[in-house]
């Protein structure tokens, strides 16, 4: 991805954001000590934003009424028909530019790359997961946070620098639930679907780890027939379908183990496994532990 870098711009540093947007923000959180997290609330006219990209994780929560847009993350493009509580999960160095023919209203929320990196440490390992971009979808948990934060930095800069920390590290965790994918099954396998094919089903398969995950529906994601995609998934991934959503599921499962007091039970059900049992056997295959076994290290 950062090959393609060179004619994008890098908007980590505030002063480099007034040549992608036509207006500044409304609000924003650079002068208020805020260290691991940044705020930003926008009203902006009808616009085309040149390609650009940040360090950090970039988390665009959109705020007030239904919005058409094209959106294009990477080599990936979607016609999105965005409304309030969407929002849109940019990764750090993933390209990012849209088009909106009237005017919008949305909080763009900058998590520090290195503190999530931290947290997948300190309860997984950051070599082994990794979120990946997607476009707006409905998430009341980020976009709760968004307006908790402007609220609190409307009303008390003091205040606002304690609570910011603390939704840093809660949104950290959130990414790494629902927003990650395993690190070591996306290698560079020669052929294979094209990059933006990739990253749509990618995605799709993320977006619907508790369902019945059907290779018919995965193949109608990426415009394909079910055996033309199976064998370009595996020249991809090295994985065929049903292996790779194996292994995201154990992958959230055992995040869930670790960030929650849930039931193994409740935690199977969660991430797709029709029984506990069926859980547990695939997750003794590819972690080498059993989930209660886990949960006692």
């Amino acid at each position: 991805m950062r090959g393609e870098q060179s004619l994008a711009i890098d908007v980590t540093r505030v002063d480099v954001r007034k040549h992608v947007l036509t207006k500044p923000p409304i609000l924003s959180s650079h002068e208020s000590g805020w260290e691991k997290l940044g705020l930003e609330y926008h009203v902006q006219p009808a616009y085309e934003s040149p390609e650009h990209y940040s360090t950090n994780y970039v988390l665009v929560i959109r705020i007030r009424c239904q919005l058409a847009l094209e959106r294009w993350l990477g080599e990936c493009h979607k016609s999105e028909t965005s409304m309030p509580g969407y929002v849109a999960v940019i990764p750090p160095y993933v390209t990012h530019r849209a088009i909106t023919v009237e005017e919008s209203e949305f909080i763009a929320l900058t998590l520090d790359s290195e503190l999530v990196a931290k947290i997948a440490n300190e309860s997984l390992d950051s070599d082994v997961v990794e979120i990946i971009p997607h476009f707006s979808k409905p998430d009341p948990l980020i976009y709760q946070i968004g307006l908790a934060l402007k609220r609190a930095l409307e009303s008390n800069n003091s205040v606002s620098r304690l609570y910011a920390d603390s939704m840093a590290t809660a949104l950290s965790a959130h990414l790494l639930q629902h927003y990650s994918a395993p690190k070591h099954c996306l290698q560079d396998y020669r052929g294979g679907l094209p990059k933006h094919k990739l990253q749509r089903v990618t995605e799709y398969i993320i977006d619907h780890l508790s369902e019945d995950l059907l290779l018919g529906a995965m193949a109608q994601e990426v415009g394909m027939s079910r055996y033309h995609f199976a064998r370009l998934f595996k020249q991809s991934t090295g994985l065929s379908p049903y292996q790779y959503v194996i292994h995201c599921r154990i992958e959230r499962a055992k995040m869930l183990l670790l960030q929650s007091k849930l039931k193994i039970s409740e935690v199977a059900s969660i991430v797709g496994f029709a029984d506990q049992s069926q859980f547990t056997r695939h997750f003794k295959r590819l972690l080498g532990v059993t989930p209660k076994e886990l949960r006692r290290k």
